[in-house]
């Protein structure tokens, strides 16, 4: 694979390197001006006119700042106090907000799993079991799961500890149970209190339907309101006594509280919200999603609705915290403004020209500075603020040529880095690409102009695994923090690969602020164990299923027998060896490779044809009745007797002596595959005994071991 011209240092340039700065600034400190020489004013200074106008400009600029700022000091606390309460508003609605989010991802995950379980394990407590362990998502998202039949009987349940399918109770009398039985949505429940372990929780629960529609029961897990891991978010913004973030349902109990013991209480009892709860309770309860805060009784409260659910997110901080603030900048503005009037009325008219030629010569001097052309300023000689302004502006052009130059020196580092590292590295931020590596350009054979700043979505082959990714990423981000899988991607040229990635937050918990990645083409190590994996399983001459797989997939058969009878076949060829005397090895493998195909093509799809070892198969038959079975095996042994394989001017036949196994779960019946197939393997030898070439069926009585046909 070629790599796409000027590799990634372009690309990480690009985005990285600063404006390059010009030559430092060489600015001159000049010594502090000395102290003017104070005023004297004379007895006859009150009559002049130059007085009468600094009178009239001192009075003047006084009224005007005072009442100024009474005004502006006056709506801009209304305006400020509005723009807290439309805060803690927003705030209250941010929060409801990602608590809905947690809720949707639970319902989703649930439905998901809901929607995928096959109908054969509601049939089933230790397959329901096993399904249940086999879901590790919504284990860790749930504290406890369980899966019950329409009836209320529960046929398994999981927690963090231990799996039981026995001895379990029955939930018929639990309201949300119900809902799930008349709701085809995720039913949401009241607060209640778990009966194996007793605590506060809530339950997550949806119906599941065969694919005609026929009910099968109910898939449930339980969160426990004690645990933190709904309502973390709740408890994290809970700071100090006096402020309380709580979580209430359409009753006013209390769902989430910064103490626990406080769950499952009542919230009017709560100090500080009787009157606002109260007022709230006796409107009906309204879960109205937008925020809204108010101050009563000395208290600020905000409340918003978190959608999908019954529930109302409450905050408490005392009003007295939340007006100081304003209280505090009013006290600060009114001397601030008082001396800013004085200051003003006092300078304008003495100061006003000589200070007035210094800031035309520090706005010269700031033109030049932007003028790329010009040279160094030579910053003006001023007295008072206008010098510091003027050594300030010195300083800060100063020290913005050493931050530029550390900047590049840490940009031809990091671009260092990347251009060296053996995986590919990206940055994405809102759905785009904002930097990527040498190697991840050479990965995805793509120039960096032509991936910085596209979207994410063009790396993958389809809509569809994109949002599978986006699935997978936004579960593991949650539970783990960080995401590594496998998975597929395209190259700008088309072509389909694997590839490992693995994610994590820039910031952990704020994704806003953007992901690295990382990635490693695995295309090759994922065939080799692919080619690996076949090779165990498969006979490595003919292509068929070796001993080993043929054992499980007879283990998984015999324990669904009773409710899925089957039947199992013993093939041993007849004169194999005469074959391999006279034709070698050679046309023994031939003849083996042409009846593998052979036997595969005389069986249905969903069955398995097997090879033992030497001149042995096998076949298992599921969901077959004996007589069907029988005309299966009487198939296979005449396609094997009208084989003829022509080779060196003979002409090589062989049979098939095959033993029929029946197996329906009932007494007497082989329990194990080892049992099936030492007694297919009998079978098979009664029929050599009777005369090769023909079928015997197994029988448990050893006096009908053989029914030759």
């Amino acid at each position: 694979m070629a790599a796409p011209q000027n590799g990634c240092r372009t690309g990480c340039g690009a985005i990285l390197q600063p404006t390059s700065g010009r030559a430092p600034l060489h600015c001159r400190l000049l010594p502090r001006p000395s102290v003017p020489a104070p005023i004297h004013f004379w007895p006859h200074w009150a009559a002049t006119l130059k007085f009468k106008i600094v009178l009239m400009a001192v009075v003047a600029c006084l009224l005007s700042a005072g009442s100024t700022a009474w005004w502006l000091l006056d709506n801009t606390q209304a305006n400020i106090e509005r723009l807290l309460l439309a805060g803690a508003a927003d705030d209250r609605e941010n929060t409801a907000s990602l608590l809905t989010s947690k809720v949707r991802v639970l319902e989703q995950a649930l439905h998901a799993v809901a929607r995928h379980a096959p109908p054969d394990l509601w049939r089933s407590p230790a397959q329901m079991g096993r399904f249940l362990q086999d879901q590790p998502a919504l284990s860790t998202m749930f504290d406890l799961l369980f899966a019950a039949t329409p009836d209320g009987r529960m046929l398994a349940l999981l927690d963090s500890t231990e799996l039981k399918v026995q001895d379990l109770p029955n939930v018929a009398d639990r309201g949300y149970f119900q809902q799930a039985l008349a709701s085809d949505q995720v039913v949401v429940s009241e607060p209640l209190r778990a009966k194996r372990r007793g605590t506060p929780s809530v339950a997550f629960a949806v119906q599941v339907r065969d694919g005609q529609g026929h009910l099968l029961g109910v898939l449930a897990g339980m969160v426990s309101l004690q645990s933190g891991a709904l309502f973390q978010e709740v408890r994290a913004h809970a700071a100090g006594d006096e402020v309380t973030n709580l979580v209430v349902d359409r009753q006013g109990t209390v769902l989430a509280h910064p103490d626990p013991g406080q769950v499952m209480s009542r919230a009017v009892a709560q100090p500080g919200l009787q009157a606002t709860l109260q007022a709230w309770l006796d409107a009906g309860s309204p879960i109205d999603t937008d925020g809204s805060a108010r101050v009563q009784g000395g208290q600020l409260v905000s409340m918003a609705g978190i959608p999908l659910t019954n529930w109302v997110l409450v905050h408490t901080s005392p009003a007295d915290a939340f007006l100081a603030p304003v209280r505090a900048a009013r006290r600060t503005a009114w001397l601030a403004a008082a001396g800013v009037g004085v200051a003003g009325a006092l300078l304008s008219g003495l100061l006003a020209y000589r200070m007035t030629r210094p800031i035309s010569r520090l706005q010269a001097c700031a033109d030049q500075l932007l003028d790329g052309d010009a040279g160094p300023p030579s910053w003006p000689d001023a007295r008072g603020e206008v010098g510091e302004l003027a050594r300030a502006f010195a300083r800060v052009v100063d020290q913005r040529e050493r931050q530029q130059a550390e900047v590049r020196a840490l940009v031809r580092q990091l671009d260092s880095v990347l251009d060296h590292v053996d995986v590919g590295v990206a940055l994405t931020r809102h759905g785009r690409f904002e930097l990527v590596s040498r190697q991840f350009c050479c990965i995805f054979e793509v120039a960096p102009p032509d991936i910085v700043g596209q979207a994410t979505r063009r790396i993958y082959p389809s809509d569809q695994a994109f949002e599978a990714l986006a699935q997978r990423a936004a579960a593991a981000f949650m539970a783990r923090g960080a995401f590594d899988g496998e998975l597929e991607l395209v190259r700008a040229t088309g072509e389909r690969f694997w590839a490992r990635m693995r994610g994590r937050a820039v910031e952990p918990g704020d994704m806003s602020q953007g992901t690295i990645w990382t990635l490693e083409d695995v295309t090759t190590a994922r065939a080799h164990r692919e080619e690996l994996a076949y090779n165990a399983s498969h006979d490595a001459l003919t292509g068929l299923a070796n001993r080993a797989t043929f054992s499980v997939a007879l283990e998984d058969a015999i324990r669904s027998a009773q409710s899925s009878p089957f039947c199992a076949l013993f093939i041993d060829l007849d004169h194999f060896k005469q074959v391999n005397d006279i034709g070698g090895h050679a046309a023994g493998d031939r003849l083996l490779c042409d009846l593998a195909r052979l036997l595969g093509q005389q069986v249905r799809r969903s069955d398995l044809v097997a090879r033992l070892g030497g001149d042995e198969f096998a076949v298992l038959l599921p969901g077959c009745p004996p007589a069907q079975g029988r005309a299966i095996a009487e198939k296979l042994c005449t396609a094997v007797a009208a084989y003829e394989l022509p080779l060196d001017g003979h002409c090589h036949r062989v049979g098939a002596s095959v033993g029929l196994v029946e197996v329906g779960g009932q007494p007497g019946d082989p329990s194990t595959a080892t049992e099936v197939l030492r007694a297919a393997d009998a079978a098979c030898y009664a029929a050599k005994n009777q005369g090769r070439s023909r079928v015997a069926l197994h029988r448990p009585d050893p006096a009908l071991l053989a029914d030759v046909t």
